[in-house]
């Protein structure tokens, strides 16, 4: 492609941005309700527009940024029976598509994705109240959604406050927390379903404690499930603990402080290649088998599984500053704690556990400022540390038994590796008129990379990882990488002209950041070091070529919000560069990551709905989505992959979504049609997915005031209605160019019921 080609898109949509000049007037901008309700919330960092009642599951926000939220009474009915799963809060949102292996969307182990606008979720933003605590690998389903109170999914374009964390070009996810509730009471949810799935959940809140401004809440809940097919569990064994106080004082400060520890365990499905998936008879036979059987002993399914607990703690102090300032700081704590048991080869007779050990800690300060009706300035800073990041610190190998037991054979990886420091300060300015509102940021996204260093292996024995290092392993002098730096400019513009009461222009533009993936290129360079070596190629020299990716993002799109109709069109583009890529290196004779690829967005997409009567609603999301590969993409050594205008693997072009809100008396249904085109699990679109459309049914039946009893549910999720299927999950990503993906078929017609008190 020409260069100048390349750019006209770019240019054009710029132009688009900056083409409406803001007329400045009376500020008529005020706060909409879900804001006004939580009195510590930093009024001022965001656009605020008024805004009607709005749908009850999933709706655009009227800001110009491409947010979509969840309210709290549609993370009850989307995020199901399960309700820890919060990918299952997009199923209603343009250009998303989220796939499991498990029909209860459970897994811990290449068991499940999300994936917005064609990227895959290594690169998306996680965080809760604002802050990236969610582990990199492992659990990352810290919270039951009961404690969730709101949910939002930036795809683009954000301002400088969002998506803080490792990484954002895919997009951000931000959960809220449920606050303590001002008055004393219980709520208990038990529930029950296909494939032994059983749930219970219990919360408590004290209520305000006398004149104390003190209240405090605390829930645990229990699951257990088996999995689909196969033997084992998805993982089906979920125990969570969470508890949180709030203390208000009389000059309107307020201190708050949330906890939480969740343990998981479970068995993973067995991954199909594209040869065994063309066999529609193993989609849902396929499996790790149940017994050990000899000469496969490594494909017993107790030898492919994960166990993970976590512990979380996040606090949040605010204090107003004069009449219309607000200091705001969230110091956090996390412990990622587990190991994976798999078969890296299936060639080879080899169990490998790899312990997973990642501590994080950190705090956001923030201070929020309204200069006048008409300016708001938000500025802010995130530190954090984290150990041990990716890749694996050590991983050891086990011969498998006839009985079940494990023989340990070698120490696969050893190494050790210095805290990942993140400093990244922000500024966000946003100034309203009568009819327009411009917004506009920047954020210093700072990163230190680790140092590496490995050590040979050869004779070490089976003893923990603090006690090897009395064994004096030697340095591995080809195998050592010294820390580095990177620092990167992200900023962002927005804006948002009325060109009447109830139709508004959006734009919108900012830069992403995702950051170098050092885990894969050194497995790989551990996996093939002879063939390394042999070329006097140290890792420092393969990590020389890794480098953040950056994405530049632009929206244009209109806000409609009609009595009974709202729309909210979007086109949108992105341009990718340095994207780090698997690619075959000539010279080695295998794989190397380099971060050297191209790639370009660019979509439209219609989100809405429509109040057909007071008690049917319907909303609705379509989108198309043109994600390839910018240009060939040739190695260092000159080897050339033909990817230009390549469909990025696993990236279905067209998404379609229905659903229904239906409520009559009592009742409420919520019907919900999803449609996924046709995919590629490969870079060169050889290996074809087919499309595919599924049926999800909710329904719940609502009592009020029975004796003690405030509100009593019972409520019922049916999963693919009509038993498709289908070719759900495909492990391929946008970086790796050259392994072969793996498929997984999705979850037959999955049943559960639920039934729910509040006291």
């Amino acid at each position: 492609m020409h260069e100048s080609l390349k750019c006209k898109p770019l240019l054009a949509a710029l132009a688009v941005l900056f083409a409406a000049t803001p007329t400045f007037a009376d500020d008529k901008v005020t706060l909409d309700a879900a804001t006004t309700d939580n009195k510590d919330a930093p009024v001022l960092s965001e656009v605020f527009v008024t805004a009607p009642k709005v749908s009850a599951l999933s709706q655009p926000s009227l800001q110009p940024w491409t947010v979509s939220k969840v309210s709290r009474e549609g993370i009850a009915i989307l995020g199901g029976q399960v309700q820890s799963n919060p990918y299952r809060l997009t199923d209603l949102m343009a250009s998303v598509n989220t796939e499991s292996s498990d029909g209860y969307g459970l897994n811990l182990r290449g068991g499940r994705n999300i994936n917005v606008r064609g990227k895959g979720d290594f690169h998306l933003a996680r965080t809760v109240e604002g802050v990236p605590f969610t582990g990199l690998v492992g659990n990352n389903e810290l919270f039951d959604l009961e404690n969730v109170a709101g949910f939002e999914l930036y795809r683009s374009a954000m301002p400088a406050y969002a998506g803080l964390g490792v990484s954002n070009t895919t997009g951000a996810m931000n959960m809220s927390l449920l606050r303590p509730d001002e008055k004393a009471g219980a709520y208990v949810r038990q529930g029950f379903g296909s494939y032994n799935f059983n749930r219970t959940f219990a919360r408590f809140d004290s209520g305000r404690l006398g004149d104390s401004g003190t209240s405090f809440f605390a829930s645990v809940s229990h699951m257990t499930a088996d999995k689909w097919k196969g033997a084992g569990e998805p993982p089906g064994n979920r125990v969570n603990f969470t508890a949180g106080v709030a203390q208000t004082f009389s000059n309107g400060a307020r201190i708050e402080l949330f906890a939480v520890n969740n343990h998981i365990d479970g068995n993973d499905y067995r991954p199909m290649n594209y040869t065994q998936a063309q066999v529609k008879s193993n989609w849902r036979n396929f499996d790790f088998n149940k017994t050990l059987t000899p000469g496969n002993l490594q494909l017993w399914y107790d030898y492919n599984r994960s166990d993970f607990d976590d512990t979380a703690v996040l606090a949040k102090i605010s204090m107003p500053v004069g009449d219309n300032g607000l200091v705001s700081v969230r110091p956090y704590w996390g412990d990622n704690k587990g190991y994976f048991l798999f078969n890296p080869n299936p060639t080879t007779a080899l169990v490998r556990r790899w312990d997973v050990e990642h501590q994080q800690k950190g705090f956001i300060a923030q201070y929020d400022l309204k200069i006048s009706p008409m300016l708001d300035v938000s500025a802010g800073y995130w530190w954090m540390n984290m150990e041990s990041p990716p890749p694996p610190v050590y991983q050891k190998d086990y011969t498998p038994q006839a009985n079940g037991g494990l023989v340990f054979s070698k120490w696969a990886v050893l190494s050790k590796q210095s805290a990942h420091m993140f400093n990244n300060p922000f500024l966000q300015v946003t100034h309203r008129s009568s009819a327009t509102t411009i917004s506009g940021g920047i954020r210093l996204a700072q990163q230190k990379q680790p140092t590496f260093s490995y050590y040979n292996t050869a004779g070490l024995p089976d003893v923990s990882y603090d006690q090897i290092w009395t064994y004096n392993p030697s340095l591995d002098p080809w195998q050592q990488v010294a820390a580095k730096t990177t620092r990167e400019w992200l900023p962002n513009l927005s804006l948002r002209h009325e060109l009447r009461s109830d139709l508004a222009l959006t734009s919108a533009y900012s830069r992403r950041i995702g950051r170098a993936d050092w885990g894969p290129a050194a497995s790989n360079y551990n996996s093939n070091r002879a063939a390394y070596v042999a070329q006097r190629i140290s890792l420092q020299q393969v990590f020389n070529n890794l480098k953040p990716e950056i994405s530049d993002n632009i929206d244009i799109g209109l806000r409609y919000q009609g009595e009974r109709l709202s729309l909210a069109p979007n086109f949108y583009y992105s341009l990718s560069h340095d994207k780090e890529v698997s690619i075959y290196d000539q010279l080695v004779k295998v794989s190397n990551f380099q971060s050297v690829a191209r790639a370009i967005a660019i979509g439209v997409e219609l989100e809405g709905s429509y109040r057909h009567t007071s008690s049917l609603t319907s909303i609705f999301a379509l989108s198309y989505n043109r994600f390839s590969f910018d240009g060939d993409i040739q190695s260092k050594a000159g080897a050339v992959t033909p990817t230009d205008g390549k469909q990025v693997p696993n990236a279905p072009q067209i998404l379609a979504k229905l659903g229904l809100d239906w409520r009559y008396g009592n009742w409420n249904a919520a019907p919900i049609m999803r449609y996924v085109g046709k995919r590629y699990g490969d870079t060169l679109n050889t290996q074809k997915v087919d499309d595919y459309f599924l049926a999800d049914l909710h329904l719940v039946y609502h009592w009020r005031n029975i004796s003690l009893v405030q509100n009593l549910d019972v409520s019922m999720s049916v999963l693919n209605l009509f038993d498709k299927n289908y070719i759900g999950q495909i492990s391929a990503t946008d970086l790796d160019l050259n392994a072969n993906p793996t498929y997984y078929a999705g979850a037959p017609r999955t049943v559960a019921m639920t039934v729910s008190a509040k006291f």
